[in-house]
């Protein structure tokens, strides 16, 4: 089967799936709308799969195949007079090793998350049409995000990239009805529309400097040649949508709040969908940001300051999905840290192993919730490893892998990221060791916390295992987080090698002065390390926690409120703007339309006082005539005796 053709299967299946959904759902699918989107999200994995083998087949060979001409553009005409603009815009997919991987992870693990939710969402029926309205924003997600990763150049981008926000917007606010859910998506929202803004930016002096937006002219030699003197301000433009789609600092407040969303849709976007979309672009557009030294620190200097930033807020945290919330912020950070270091094939590899054991997690966390009547605060339950067996071995294994234990999923990829930082920039590179024992310990803390000690569960709540359709992917992502990393690592290297190219000539004159095995050493220690202390504090000795809360003093609430961030942005941003907002408003009623008020007065008052000689009455027509005819008669004799005098 040709590349197009998988390709095109890939697109089509899950917009298929979402459409049928939403056309058919309500009125005959009902509880079986799962099953369309499920083979749609399904087969679009099966072709994924397809097409990673037949890109390695292929020896990586970069292809950009169009479809067909989309918008037409006039070539010479406007602000790109003299230049050689393209006469169109393609909708044109683009083949290689880093789309084939992104495929792969983005729908294996989407399907998994459309199966699990079948039985997670069950409670949603008619009249609100919940059940189908899920499945139907499930389908257009993933849609959107193959368009945004398969697409072959910057307008497919973000057509794809603008896609991807507006579903999230839709899942993170699909309890409308509840407060606290449309704020989030409000939120999540309006901080991405800022991120966007600068990457809608870049794209525009892209196609200004070049006349082109196909990557393959773009990061060409030619076209690279005609953004030599804009290159750092195309990167910096671009960085700043992904810093949105991926929250990093200082653009990350959306996603912790973007736990209101269904556990289902915390798992898709946190793991293989929305946040990877930022390190995907980056990776993707490494011929331009590779062209600045200073724009790479600034990525570097981004993902290190924002993994360790987000893993001290978590060390404080008690929603299970908070935490893991954080814990994905600061591995979205590991993850920038390693483009910034010009690793892109650590970046990309560890975007792939963190897709697993992070689904995993959050479904993991979903089917607790789901035990404990929507309780989600590890403070109010505990010991549940007895009455959830398969939650907790399942959960067990996740967080064993976000920590980094040895030949694990993440221990691969966390150490090839360690390696390349330490190399480039010590300092970053040991932010980043704190960062993985600091990542050991709070992951630790949540599950001993949730499934360690005397059994509890919130009064009323017949806690119970989840059922086969929630078990199922637990059990599949399980595997995944115990092997992915040696997949990459061990079968199939090239695949990493290949999404390195356009970082490889760049990282060259970097010289090695950090072995491999030390760092393995290292990582492997302070993961233990830090399972080891969680363990003392939170199993040995319980009352130690509390102890320690009270001595921190101020430290402890400074986490425990995420550095006040959201309030900092509250008074210095929010608060200003809507107080001027409320001042122009004021301005625009009463002095605005006050003029036009009083413009309009006086033609009105005019209207009023002839108004009333129209009464209809014809005695009253005779006694105006008469008082003309007097007024009249007046003026002639004063005029005439005016002139005989």
């Amino acid at each position: 089967m040709s590349l197009l053709i998988l390709g095109i299967l890939i697109v089509l299946l899950p917009l298929g799936g979402a459409v049928l959904a939403g056309a058919l759902g309500s009125r005959w699918l009902k509880g079986g709308t799962h099953w369309v989107v499920v083979a749609g999200v399904g087969g679009a994995a099966i072709c994924s799969f397809l097409l990673l083998g037949q890109v390695r087949a292929e020896g990586f060979t970069a292809q950009t195949i169009a479809l067909y001409d989309w918008i037409g553009t006039g070539a010479g005409a406007g602000i790109l007079r003299g230049t050689e603009a393209q006469p169109w815009f393609q909708i044109n997919f683009h083949f290689d090793a880093l789309t084939a991987v992104m495929l792969v992870t983005v729908t294996f693990v989407s399907s998994l998350v459309v199966i699990y939710s079948r039985d997670y969402m069950r409670h949603h029926d008619h009249p609100e049409r919940g059940y189908e309205r899920f499945f139907a924003y499930l389908g257009m997600f993933v849609f959107s995000m193959c368009v945004l990763v398969l697409s072959g150049n910057f307008l497919l981008l973000y057509f794809g990239w603008e896609a991807v926000g507006l579903c999230s917007y839709l899942l993170i606010g699909f309890y409308y009805q509840r407060p606290a859910a449309a704020a989030a998506a409000k939120k999540a929202f309006l901080v991405n529309r800022i991120g966007d803004f600068g990457f809608g930016l870049g794209v525009l002096l892209i196609y200004l400097k070049c006349g082109n937006l196909n990557y393959d002219y773009v990061f060409s030699s030619e076209g690279m040649a005609k953004l030599a003197g804009s290159e750092h301000i195309v990167a910096l433009l671009l960085l700043c949508g992904a810093v949105g789609k991926s929250a990093q600092m200082p653009l990350h407040v959306w996603l912790p709040d973007a736990m209101e969303g269904p556990s289902p849709v915390s798992a898709l976007i946190h793991a293989a969908t929305m946040v990877t979309a930022g390190v995907y672009m980056v990776a993707r557009c490494g011929a331009i940001f590779v062209q600045s030294e200073t724009v790479m620190l600034v990525v570097a200097t981004i993902g290190g300051v924002t993994a360790l930033f987000a893993a001290t807020i978590a060390l404080t945290q008690y929603d299970m999905k908070r935490i893991l919330a954080y814990s994905t912020i600061s591995q979205l950070g590991f993850m920038f840290l390693a483009l910034g270091v010009y690793a892109a094939d650590a970046a990309v590899f560890h975007l792939f192993t963190h897709a697993f054991f992070k689904a995993l997690l959050f479904l993991g966390a979903g089917s607790v919730m789901h035990a404990m009547g929507g309780v989600i605060d590890v403070r109010k339950f505990g010991g549940l490893r007895k009455l959830l067996p398969w939650t907790f071995w399942t959960f067990l294994i996740g967080s064993a892998a976000l920590a980094g234990l040895p030949f694990l999923a993440a221990f691969y990829s966390k150490d090839m990221i360690l390696l390349s930082a330490l190399e480039v920039h010590p300092f970053l590179g040991w932010m980043g060791v704190l960062t993985a024992a600091l990542t050991a310990f709070y992951t630790f803390r949540m599950v001993f916390l949730a499934f360690w000690g005397e059994t509890r569960v919130p009064a009323g709540v017949q806690a119970h295992e989840s059922g086969g359709w929630m078990l199922l992917p637990l059990v599949i992502l399980s595997g995944g987080a115990l092997g992915a990393g040696y997949l990459f690592h061990e079968r199939l290297p090239d695949f990493l090698q290949a999404t390195q190219a356009p970082f490889a000539a760049a990282v060259a004159g970097h010289a090695v002065h950090v072995s491999h095995s030390m760092v393995a050493i290292v990582s492997s220690v302070v993961a233990i390390g830090g399972i080891v202390l969680a363990y003392v504090l939170y199993v040995a000795l319980p009352e130690l926690p509390g102890a320690l809360r009270a001595a921190s003093g101020r430290m402890f609430t400074l986490l425990h409120n995420k550095y006040f961030v959201d309030e900092g942005y509250d008074a210095a941003i929010v608060r200003p703007l809507r107080k001027s907002g409320e001042f122009l408003y004021g301005v625009d009623r009463f002095f605005i339309d006050g003029l036009v008020w009083l413009v309009t007065a006086i033609p009105r008052l005019l209207g009023f006082m002839l108004r009333g000689l129209q009464q209809g009455s014809l005695q009253g027509y005779g006694v105006t005539m008469a008082g003309g005819l007097a007024i009249l008669l007046f003026l002639a004799l004063y005029y005439s005796n005016a002139v005989v005098q």
